[in-house]
């Protein structure tokens, strides 16, 4: 988030890196994971897939080159995701990314799980703040 116009705003280092490229990025990949996990359960897709993709779902597994020059020519912002996660998967794996999903599907999901983590760090805050008032 270093270098965008509004990281001044956010105060907080905790929330300020749920809303950075890699807690983005990574709260995608964990939809997609659990999308595939569940797919997997329902044998909508082999459990050996779903196994890689969430073995190889990891923000540092990513080469934010390939992410970035994709995203510059399609314009979307799961697409290059999508193709990164397929390239680091194993055998016919990748194949099995997204089965099913919509960009909509991920994106909204991904953002309600870092809100979520948000939650978590807002509410540590407010008990902080009420035991210091508290000793007032």
């Amino acid at each position: 988030m270093q270098g965008e116009p509004t990281s001044y705003r956010v105060g907080d280092p905790g929330i300020r890196d749920l809303f950075s490229e890699a807690s983005r990025l990574q709260s995608w990949l964990d939809v997609e994971v659990a999308l595939a996990q569940a797919q997997a359960e329902l044998d909508i897709i082999p459990q050996y897939a779903a196994d890689e993709i969430t073995s190889k779902a990891k923000f540092e597994n990513l080469d934010l080159d390939n992410i970035h020059a994709a995203l510059a020519r399609t314009g979307h912002p799961i697409v290059p995701l999508v193709w990164e996660l397929d390239r680091i998967c194993e055998g016919d794996s990748g194949g099995y990314i997204h089965w099913g999903a919509t960009t909509q599907n991920i994106t909204q999901t991904g953002k309600l799980l870092v809100i979520k983590r948000a939650h978590g760090i807002f509410l540590k805050q407010l008990a902080d703040l009420l035991a210091e008032l508290a000793d007032l």
